[in-house]
């Protein structure tokens, strides 16, 4: 798996990638967001395995992969699109920026329209559905930029409710993709600071 965009490079975890994710994953700022307590990076370490199994899997069901820097190689986070236990041409859309990155939305809008068109024309599914938490208001502009409706607003996992926050469900079909497709306008992808996860939303919820 691997995507190349102008500035970043989104391909498969491999081993020596370890130590970053885990260190972001134990960012105090990171853990703060999630409500997550300090365990020495054991989550970390399940999830990054949990990745590895999932590569080599066949017929490959879920991608997960990490977000790095074209020039400096740093990792900036992780996305994927996990097809195990939805209908078949289905996929959900996950990612999560590492906290030093966050508030960078022109990232997180280019890496998602990568990831997006990777779904509809190399995994050639039929639909694409994610969950994000409202606490951004560019949530909806993000949808509507990919052509997505958003389908449902419930009451998310404990560390959204904490901060007053909603799910935001949304989902996107490959009709609405065709013709979309297109570079975001200097308005629309401006690095926004206004909510310090900018679009992030937990990998695995």
């Amino acid at each position: 798996m691997l995507i190349h965009t102008e500035r970043f490079v989104i391909r498969d975890f491999d081993e020596r990638d370890r130590v970053a994710f885990v260190a972001y994953q134990r960012d105090e700022r990171y853990r703060r967001l999630y409500d997550l307590p300090d365990d020495g990076g054991q989550r970390a370490d399940e999830l990054f395995d949990r990745f590895a199994v999932w590569k080599q899997e066949l017929p490959r069901r879920n991608v997960q992969v990490g977000i790095f820097d074209r020039v400096s190689g740093r990792l900036c986070g992780c996305c994927g699109l996990r097809q195990s236990d939805v209908p078949d041409g289905s996929a959900v859309f996950g990612i999560e920026l590492a906290p030093d990155s966050w508030g960078r939305y022109r990232l997180a809008i280019d890496v998602a329209a990568a990831l997006v068109d990777y779904g509809f024309s190399v995994l050639t599914l039929d639909r694409i559905t994610g969950d994000t938490a409202s606490g951004n208001r560019r949530v909806e502009r993000l949808a509507r930029w990919f052509g997505a409706t958003i389908v449902a607003r419930r009451t998310g996992p404990d560390w959204m409710a904490a901060r007053g926050w909603v799910e935001v469900g949304w989902a996107l079909s490959r009709k609405a993709w065709v013709g979309l497709r297109r570079k975001p306008s200097e308005a629309d992808a401006s690095d926004d600071t206004s909510d310090p996860a900018g679009i992030t939303n937990s990998v695995l919820d």
